[in-house]
């Protein structure tokens, strides 16, 4: 196996040394590492891998993974680890676009745009090893959703190997002429549909490595705000800004806007003081010659929708200043990751409700935490509305500890989410074992239009087998 991966690579970029390999263990460790630098590359180990009856995972992101999707869940897998195609292909200012390889990471990125004056859409804190393409293609919520129009927002083209071996590009990257060519041309890769009536990005997102091997993407960014101006809200149940939320939604005047309970603020924070059961955080910005005057309009209508609807807002809390907050969204993770700082380990509950449905099932998996012994001080809670806030990303990080609560936080993942599916939560992103359960609810129908996809674009099941619905393997 080896001699052959070597005479597609190189001998340096090939590793099967075991201190390497249990980097990337799963439920089994993987046979060989490989270290791919081009497309032709991976689609040259993709076609060995058919001809040879051979699992690959992609793996893109450094560090310990927190859902695991992306470890070997079968015997005898070879992982392609992405980081080695580190490039940013390209930074279009004019038209808010970015183009960036597998190994990219949200550290490098966020410094990088900020030469061309823009900043880049993405989650709150990502790790500062985290790739950025992996979060696009994970549909990883954005803090911002003035500016997410879309479900795959800020994803936009991609190039993919598909489990065939074919490379095929999406939207508008995929023609006519060469990329040189195209942007010569005046082109910027910013539409994502097609081509034609067809959009493959659409089967590539959210597929966790099933379907193609991605090697670059283009994305949406945004420009730096001239001004900028936080504003924080306290309550002690998230009820309390329904209406204020709704209402500022309808008219799109925040940036950021997002709500943690007390625990996730603490942990964003990296601090241990008592803080407010919610905290809602906004963030208002202006641009160009008349940055200024935007930003105080934006401000003067949402403080009148805040007054209207009996939510007080302030630019500094008695433990919270929006300084502390400013500077969180405008960097990436210090390390260690702050999900796992105070307590050394976490798990992650994720789903996507509507915002009016929130506050019942945040009491709902509460309730279930108490009743297995699971600390509710230890759970943190991240709200992100999203889409123009027509839906919501909640996301519960339970921090424990290998010597503590380990057997509950376990159990708590797992029959808690049991527990939300079962009253109406909708988990677009299953990760883990609660997979199987996602997919035996969800219609029959849907999971045999997914295989039907998924034997057209990777037949012979060696791209990350094991994983969401795609059982069988090589």
């Amino acid at each position: 196996m080896k001699d052959a991966i070597v005479k597609i690579t190189t001998n340096d970029r090939v590793s099967d040394e075991e201190n390497t390999l249990s980097q990337y263990s799963g439920a089994y460790p993987p046979s060989l590492v490989v270290w791919p630098t081009s497309t032709e590359e991976i689609a040259k180990i993709v076609k060995w891998a058919n001809e040879n009856a051979t699992s690959l995972v992609p793996v893109s992101s450094a560090g310990s993974k927190l859902r695991r999707s992306s470890l070997p869940k079968v015997e005898s897998t070879v992982v392609l680890d992405m980081s080695k195609m580190n490039k940013i292909l390209r930074i279009d200012s004019e038209n808010k676009v970015a183009m960036v390889e597998p190994g990219v990471t949200y550290d490098i990125l966020i410094r990088e745009l900020k030469k061309e004056g823009l900043r880049p859409l993405m989650p709150l804190l990502p790790k500062a090893s985290k790739s950025v393409l992996t979060s696009c293609l994970d549909r990883e919520p954005i803090t911002t959703p003035r500016f997410h129009w879309d479900t795959p927002d800020p994803l936009l083209c991609t190039e993919t190997v598909f489990g065939t071996g074919d490379i095929f590009r999406t939207g508008a990257a995929a023609g006519p002429g060469t990329l040189e060519e195209q942007w010569e041309s005046g082109q910027a890769q910013k539409n994502p549909q097609g081509p034609s009536q067809f959009d493959p990005y659409r089967l590539i997102q959210g597929s966790q490595g099933t379907i193609g091997i991605v090697s670059w993407i283009s994305m949406k960014c945004e420009m730096l705000p001239d001004a900028q101006q936080f504003l924080l809200a306290q309550a002690d149940d998230i009820e309390a800004f329904q209406d204020f939320n709704y209402s500022l939604f309808r008219r799109r005047l925040a940036d950021e806007h997002f709500m943690l309970n007390s625990a996730g603020l603490s942990a964003a924070l990296g601090s241990k003081k008592q803080l407010p059961p919610w905290t809602l955080i906004l963030g208002v910005s202006g641009h160009g010659t008349i940055a200024d005057e935007e930003l105080d309009y934006r401000l003067g209508d949402i403080k009148d929708i805040a007054r209207d609807t009996d939510v007080k807002l302030e630019e500094n809390l008695k433990d919270v200043k929006s300084s502390e907050i400013e500077s969180l969204l405008n960097r990436a993770s210090k390390v260690p990751y702050w999900k796992v700082r105070a307590k050394g380990e976490c798990l992650e509950v994720m789903f996507t409700t509507t915002l009016d449905r929130v506050q019942e099932f945040y009491h709902i998996f509460l309730d279930f935490a108490k009743d297995i012994g699971f600390p509710v001080d230890q759970i943190g809670t991240y709200v992100q509305p999203m889409v123009q806030g027509t839906n919501t990303h909640v996301g519960f990080d339970l921090y424990y500890s290998l010597d503590d609560l380990m057997e509950q936080a376990i159990e708590l993942v797992a029959k808690g989410q049991k527990k939300l599916l079962d009253e109406g939560a909708y988990f677009s992103r299953p990760y883990g074992l609660f997979t199987d359960a996602v997919f035996e609810k969800a219609s029959p129908l849907t999971v045999d239009a997914m295989k039907r996809v998924k034997a057209i674009f990777d037949p012979n099941n060696i791209l990350n087998p094991g994983t969401l619905c795609f059982k069988e393997v090589p």
